[in-house]
């Protein structure tokens, strides 16, 4: 669209002042630029005011650890979370493994190196580790911005306003929570695929269960070949056989720019 960068964000956000000069800044700081991305959990609020940030932001928080879901619905995906947050003192942003769902800012032209794949419509849980993954191995390297310059309610039910799921469900004329999980349970062995569950997911098991339609085009939208699967998987430190994320010590330690 000849637009110079890109945003993905959650609903219901607050910004500080001059929020897009500030983000744009920290990502030319990055030692990586232009091919850099800026990602985190941005910090809750409480109580609205009229969309604006006052007083100081909040140091930022690094994305380091990650961990293979417990729950029925998410069946193991791997989900991301915060480690180590920046002191306040940092000269530059520093790299992360992962890439939030819920903010995250690039040159634009990381839509043509990892363009979104429409075979993953209202995807939730996976979308985070498919964007990591397939970002840097398509050479972008990930990093956390030094200072929050926007904030997300995380509990839009208590505003009386929609979740992500019961959009779904308005939309197939099936409310509630229930017929976005069957489409999640149904998306997610495709993020599987891509990230190398064997136990479930190779093409095969896919075929011999019937589910060979989750792979459809899915060469164009998978992988980059800057750097390999198995080696984010071991920058990263996550053993996908043994569904255990393990200490990422680089990315807490802020050693790598």
């Amino acid at each position: 669209g000849g637009e110079s960068y890109f945003m993905q964000v959650d609903s219901h956000l607050e910004f500080y002042a001059h929020w897009d000069d500030l983000y744009t800044n920290e990502l030319k700081a990055a030692k990586s630029f232009p091919k850099s991305i800026l990602s985190s959990y941005p910090p809750g609020f409480q109580v609205e005011n009229g969309g604006i940030l006052e007083n100081d932001p909040s140091p930022g928080a690094r994305l380091c650890t990650c961990e293979f879901s417990t729950s029925d619905v998410e069946e193991k995906i791997i989900r991301i979370n915060t480690g180590v947050g920046y002191r306040g003192d940092e000269e530059q942003p520093t790299q992360v493994p992962f890439i939030a769902a819920g903010f995250f800012f690039a040159p634009a032209g990381f839509l043509v190196d990892v363009p979104f794949d429409p075979y993953m419509p209202w995807c939730f849980m996976g979308e985070e580790i498919m964007l990591s993954m397939r970002a840097w191995t398509h050479g972008w390297d990930i990093y956390a911005p030094r200072k929050n310059w926007i904030a997300h309610q995380y509990r839009p039910g208590r505003m009386g306003l929609p979740k992500f799921w019961g959009s779904v469900g308005r939309l197939f004329g099936r409310p509630g929570p229930g017929f976005s999980n069957i489409l999640q349970k149904r998306m997610i062995k495709r993020v599987k695929h891509l990230v190398g569950y064997n136990d479930c997911c190779s093409r095969e098991k896919l075929t011999e269960d019937g589910d060979e339609l989750v792979l459809m085009d899915v060469e164009h939208y998978g992988f980059g070949d800057v750097r390999s699967r198995e080696e984010y998987l071991s920058w990263a430190n996550i053993d996908v056989d043994k569904k255990k994320c393990h200490s990422i010590k680089w990315c807490n330690n802020g050693d790598l720019l």
